[in-house]
């Protein structure tokens, strides 16, 4: 980047800071992030975001983001007799168009969206079965080997199919980066289980990389907003699982070096500009934001990094807006001009994140959501939150 691109991107910076005393009102502030939408874009293509510091990882073997065995040990019950499921018919095209009515995205189209969910469906239902079948092997005390080599064997139905690399739409490859997000996390839940077969093992390996070179070619080769707001988080989450998963540490790199560009556009408000545009849902979309930095970063620490102070604590600030703004979403409107609500409805798919953030920090903003909603599952973020990280004594 040049020296005037790089000017002219700190003073976006200090215009949107949000400094107590600041001249410009909040309104006309968001006036000017409209306007300058395009080229934040611009700008943040051409800025570089730190790159993973030599020696970071300081685990020979990259770990899991929670330890299985403390995990069984905290929440373990006996499972019984397993069975394990029929997979599910691989799905190879991921052919899937949005759901929202208007160029902000803000608003919803029940019409498509309910075409959406109905052509989602048979991906939808393999991420949570997946999930849940890693789960069980995760809860089962003691372990299961039946629940490890099912969970091998759905994730290996799908990779003899090459599913989700097929023809994709626009917002089919958004679909696949979450998949991998669900795909990625049930395996590195079973990885390390003794006695799984050789043979199915490198076949679901080599599907993992090459559903991670996918996400990772789009959000590295192209310079649209979506390769900047939330989705280039999520991105960089399942590229960090794929990582861990292969034991590859270029691709846990990737995502880290995502994680630590998505600190740069958090503001000293703990707003983020990109997804202030999108107005009505703009709480909804800084909360779904949060989901995948905290588990990157808590991936991180188990591997010896570091990542929640860094930035001079932006997630903090990020983490911050987001609790006031389950009770009081004022902030936000008064922000953006426009009443708040959310795609779908509130729960705890919505505030995964909640559990290993709580349980690092001990947040007491956050115990009556917990409470409220517990167990706290996700198939993106992996399944379930409560189990994977959650403390039994709030």
């Amino acid at each position: 980047m040049d020296t005037s691109g790089g000017h002219l991107l700190q003073r976006c910076r200090l215009l949107f800071s949000g400094r107590p005393g600041a001249a410009r009102s909040r309104a006309v502030r968001l006036v000017a992030l409209a306007c300058l939408g395009p080229l934040l874009v611009a700008l943040a293509a051409c800025a570089r975001t730190p790159p993973p510091s030599p020696g970071v990882i300081r685990t020979e073997r990259l770990r899991p983001p929670f330890n299985i065995e403390a995990r069984r040990a905290l929440f373990g019950q006996e499972i019984g007799q397993f069975t394990c499921p029929k997979p599910t018919p691989a799905v190879k095209d991921v052919l899937v168009d949005g759901f929202y009515a208007d160029k902000d995205s803000s608003i919803v189209s029940p019409e498509a969206m309910a075409r959406y969910q109905e052509t989602l469906k048979p991906i939808s239902v393999y991420e949570t079965q997946i999930t849940a079948l890693s789960d069980t092997f995760v809860r089962g005390l003691p372990a299961s080997p039946a629940a490890a080599r099912c969970v091998l064997d759905w994730l290996e139905a799908w990779a003899g199919e090459n599913a989700l690399l097929g023809r994709v739409t626009h917002q089919g490859g958004y679909e696949r980066k979450w998949a991998l997000c669900a795909i990625a996390s049930s395996y590195v839940k079973i990885r390390d289980e003794a006695g799984l077969d050789a043979s199915k093992r490198w076949r679901v390996e080599a599907w993992i990389g090459r559903l991670a070179a996918e996400v990772r070619g789009y959000y590295t080769l192209r310079t649209s907003m979506d390769t900047h707001n939330n989705h280039v988080y999520w991105a960089g989450l399942g590229v960090t699982l794929s990582g861990v998963g292969l034991n590859d540490k270029g691709l846990f790199g990737w995502g880290v070096e995502k994680y630590r560009g998505a600190l740069t556009q958090i503001q000293e408000d703990g707003t983020l500009p990109l997804e202030l545009l999108r107005k009505s849902k703009a709480r909804h979309y800084h909360n779904f934001s949060l989901m995948p930095l905290v588990l990157i970063a808590e991936a991180a620490a188990q591997n010896g990094i570091a990542l929640y102070p860094e930035g001079n604590g932006a997630l903090y600030r990020l983490a911050g807006r987001v609790i006031e703004g389950l009770d009081d979403p004022g902030y936000f409107e008064r922000g953006v001009g426009v009443k708040q609500d959310w795609v779908g409805t509130l729960d705890g798919g919505s505030l995964v994140w909640a559990e290993p953030y709580f349980a690092r920090f001990a947040d007491r903003r956050l115990v009556k959501w917990l409470a409220r909603f517990r167990p706290l599952r996700n198939r993106w973020f992996g399944g379930d939150a409560t189990l994977g990280y959650g403390v039994k004594n709030l």
